[in-house]
């Protein structure tokens, strides 16, 4: 006969876990539940992926089939919303805890070969997506297009200003905010302001009491795009020792855009 076991002795008055513990029952309330013989699947959802195309439209209400497709596919289209900043705060712990390091002598050449995408790329989803962290709440439906806009803004002013960009145009009325509409904004912005001023600024953009004239505007452009490259230049020298590469890249194409403008004003 095998040894009966010991009925907890040390602390056994203490533990509300122990046999001799007054509130716990001497035998589980689960003993005569009737389970299913078969557990039952919860229906799947659809795939988009799988999901053949419909020939053609139909007519009148939606069917149970229908609906499944449409919630499937809105899903589906709804997920690429944030799929840029997810994919940017991956590849930052990658990088950052040397994930790659197994497989790969660095993270440049693990973004090359496992994911066949540009290094320079991969950098500027790991720098947007901070920013797109940050404005999602008040901007669901904000894409890496807008987000890039407003990232000079950050990188120059700080994330409050860039969010106040964003949303001084979202709730300013008969404004759809796009990103050549950001960049317009943008490029009203005084040389120094903090998000208050930001405001300020484009509200009384958007009203038409900045940049009245061409002149002016031009050379409201000229300045605020001088003082941008600037100081994206000042961060790519302090930037270029971990990736001195891509900085001479950006600056073969700062060159090349250079040359761009001269040629456009001698035609």
């Amino acid at each position: 006969m095998p040894p009966q076991r010991r009925k907890g002795s040390i602390g056994a008055a203490a533990n509300p876990l122990s046999d001799s513990a007054e509130h716990t029952p001497a035998v589980s309330p689960l003993r005569d539940a009737r389970w299913r013989a078969e557990p039952v699947e919860a229906p799947r959802a659809p795939d988009v992926l799988t999901m053949p195309l419909p020939e053609s439209g139909g007519d009148g209400p939606l069917d149970a089939r229908e609906q499944g497709q449409l919630a499937a596919c809105e899903s589906s289209i709804d997920s690429l919303r944030i799929a840029f900043w997810a994919a940017g705060r991956a590849l930052q712990i990658v990088r950052d805890g040397r994930l790659y390091r197994s497989e790969h002598a660095n993270f440049d050449d693990y973004v090359e070969q496992r994911w066949d995408m540009q290094r320079s790329y991969a950098h500027k989803l790991i720098r947007a997506w901070p920013l797109a962290a940050r404005l999602h709440p008040v901007a669901p439906a904000i894409n890496e297009g807008q987000v890039r806009e407003l990232l000079p803004v950050a990188a120059e002013y700080g994330e409050d200003a860039a969010v106040a960009v964003y949303t001084t145009l979202a709730d300013a009325p008969d404004v759809k905010v796009t990103a050549v509409k950001l960049r317009e904004a943008v490029s009203v912005l005084p040389e120094r302001c903090g998000a208050m001023e930001v405001r300020q600024r484009l509200q009384a953009w958007l009203r038409g009491e900045v940049g009245d004239g061409a002149g002016e505007r031009a050379a409201d452009l000229f300045t605020t795009v001088e003082s941008r490259l600037a100081a994206l230049s000042r961060r790519v020298v302090k930037g270029s020792g971990e990736d001195p590469v891509a900085a001479r890249e950006f600056a073969a194409r700062l060159r090349t855009l250079a040359q761009q403008i001269e040629e456009q004003l001698t035609v």
